[in-house]
């Protein structure tokens, strides 16, 4: 069953969900802090761009208590992610999927969990219900999570910490992190730079070596470049993901330019979006490829570096080009940059559509309208002009350090 943008498991997170919070906020018992920290439980159970912007906050967690056992409970969407950090110690994966199928999975998990003792559980998911439900049948450890409004998961926590939808997401982590001693600078604001001056709070996506071969090699083989590669990611998953998309016609017609200035179009996604790709590349079928379904995100992450620009909607990929600082341009509707937009990049150019609505989205399910629109409102001309200027920029960053080694020889 697919966990993403499930409509019915969103529904029964939501009309069980609620009334199980509920109950289990009556029969609660009181979780004191104790006075070391030798074993933090973290849950995020989230999308891939949720957890790329919990991933430093998670270091500095582990910064501040080295001596601490980190521990993380994940699930399916996010095991690429979060399996290559070293700073956590223990990973396991919840199948969010099997809960609705096989009730008795929840508490064989549950029992696997509970195998070891914890100082502290913290749940880094804003409104799921199931998260804080598995919060509370941790045994051991004192709960915190987040108040988020009308979604009433605080009431089985221990400590609950204002979630506010007036901030980027990352400061909201920060904020939750401030409770177990994390100190973190509350000035700091995603508007300004001072994010991207921390380095603590820089997002990294580390890539491995038998993910760039399989990359390279697979170019070999198929005899393609990298030189003038350019990437268009159109796709956004998720909770109506598709109001978050530009339109295949837009980016269709971007390719047909980009293609005729001599660049190389590759669009990557999953194997669900080879279809739509594959609509595109008939569209202008010269020097434009459909990479959908041949890359692991860590793979993608290695072709994103080795390309000369990105140009992504607000989702997933967007996030993991601003970890790996890629030249990219991210198109924003119904997600804002204030509260969603990438962190941590010197490398990203937000454009954002002037629709008088947008954007709209906080949590990611406040769609105000059925049909969209706002994505539209940014013109292909607009994002065409963009990428011009970055990749001239980056043609004259390129030729002044040629030349620069060029005098350092002679």
């Amino acid at each position: 069953m697919k966990e993403r943008g499930n409509f019915w498991m969103r529904f029964f997170d939501r009309y069980a969900g609620i009334p199980i919070v509920w109950f289990l906020s009556l029969v609660k018992r009181a979780n004191k802090a104790k006075g070391g920290m030798n074993s933090i439980l973290v849950i995020k159970i989230g999308a891939i761009g949720d957890t790329l912007l919990l991933a430093p906050v998670l270091k500095a967690i582990k910064n501040a208590h080295p001596k601490a056992s980190l521990t993380v409970i994940g699930s399916k969407n996010n095991y690429e992610v979060l399996n290559r950090y070293s700073f956590i110690d223990s990973l396991k994966t919840f199948e969010v999927s099997k809960v609705i199928k096989e009730p008795s999975y929840f508490f064989r998990f549950m029992k696997d969990v509970n195998s070891r003792e914890y100082d502290v559980v913290m749940d880094f998911e804003s409104w799921p219900r199931l998260s804080a439900i598995v919060a509370f049948f941790v045994g051991t450890g004192r709960k915190i999570g987040f108040r988020t409004k009308a979604q009433f998961k605080h009431l089985i926590f221990d400590a609950a910490v204002p979630h506010d939808s007036s901030r980027h997401e990352i400061e909201n982590y920060m904020s939750l992190a401030n409770a177990i001693g994390v100190g973190t600078d509350p000035q700091l604001k995603i508007s300004g730079t001072s994010l991207k001056s921390v380095p603590s709070f820089k997002i990294k996506f580390p890539i491995q070596d038998s993910e760039k071969i399989f990359v390279e090699d697979l170019f070999k083989r198929e005899n393609f470049l990298f030189d003038n590669l350019i990437l268009l990611h159109p796709w956004s998953s998720g909770y109506k993901g598709h109001l978050k998309e530009w339109g295949a016609e837009n980016f269709a017609r971007l390719a047909g330019l980009l293609a005729k200035d001599g660049y190389i179009i590759g669009i990557t996604g999953t194997k669900d979006n080879q279809l739509a790709a594959g609509n595109i590349v008939n569209a202008c079928p010269d020097n434009v490829i459909s990479f959908c379904g041949r890359f692991t995100l860590g793979q993608t992450a290695y072709l994103i570096k080795k390309s000369r620009l990105l140009i992504t909607v607000n989702t997933g990929i967007m996030h993991l080009g601003a970890a790996l600082n890629h030249p990219m341009i991210a198109l924003h509707g119904p997600a804002g940059v204030v509260r969603w937009g990438p962190v941590g990049s010197s490398n990203a150019c937000n454009i954002e559509s002037d629709f008088a609505c947008a954007p709209c989205l906080n949590l990611g399910f406040e769609y105000p309208c059925k049909h969209g629109g706002c994505m539209d409102a940014i013109k292909v001309e607009t994002v065409l002009q963009k990428a011009h200027e970055i990749l001239q920029q980056n043609n004259a960053t390129k030729e002044s350090l040629i030349a620069q080694e060029a005098q350092s020889i002679h």
